[in-house]
């Protein structure tokens, strides 16, 4: 269930082996993600590095830091790989849906900008967003109530994002 391999399980299901057990369902998807890049890229300098650092959070220990990289490369497949959210859609479809629509274009591109050296901060803020912050984040054009946005020239905003 991706809900658990994202945010994990409520505190009354864990065991003492839950992080492992975790670890190795993240693995599992992780493994399943190089596969499909395999697939999609077909072989290439640009995939035998991608499945390379992907292989590299698979080589970390599963542990606070492995777990939140691995969760935050799963995040990170989830916007970029229409084939993963379809795969976790079919279990999921309206945590899937609030993914791709609101929370991942808000949190991920500031993830990529900082060079992807928080992983544990785009997980919290994508839980944080996911189930505790569900009013609009602007994805369907204006917040209703909210002031105009400026644009970089004094007038309201244009270009990509922008509604008439």
């Amino acid at each position: 269930m991706l809900s658990a391999l994202l945010f994990g399980e409520p505190l009354n299901a864990r065991s003492g082996q839950s992080v492992e057990v975790l670890g190795a369902e993240l693995d599992r998807a992780l493994r399943g993600v190089i596969t499909l890049l395999g697939t999609e890229a077909g072989p290439s300098a640009s995939y035998d590095q991608a499945a390379l650092e992907w292989n590299r959070i698979l080589q970390t220990p599963h542990d606070y830091q492995g777990i939140a990289a691995r969760r935050a490369a799963l995040l990170f497949a989830l916007h970029t790989l229409p084939p993963v959210r379809r795969h976790y859609a079919q279990a999921e479809p309206e945590l899937v849906n609030d993914l791709e629509r609101r929370v991942l274009p808000a949190v991920v591109p500031a993830f990529l900008a900082g060079m992807a050296q928080r992983p544990e901060a785009l997980v919290v803020l994508t839980s944080t967003l996911s189930s505790m912050w569900r009013e609009p984040m602007g994805e369907e054009g204006a917040v209703p109530g909210a002031p105009p946005r400026q644009g970089k020239q004094g007038g309201p905003e244009q270009g990509e994002g922008a509604r008439a």
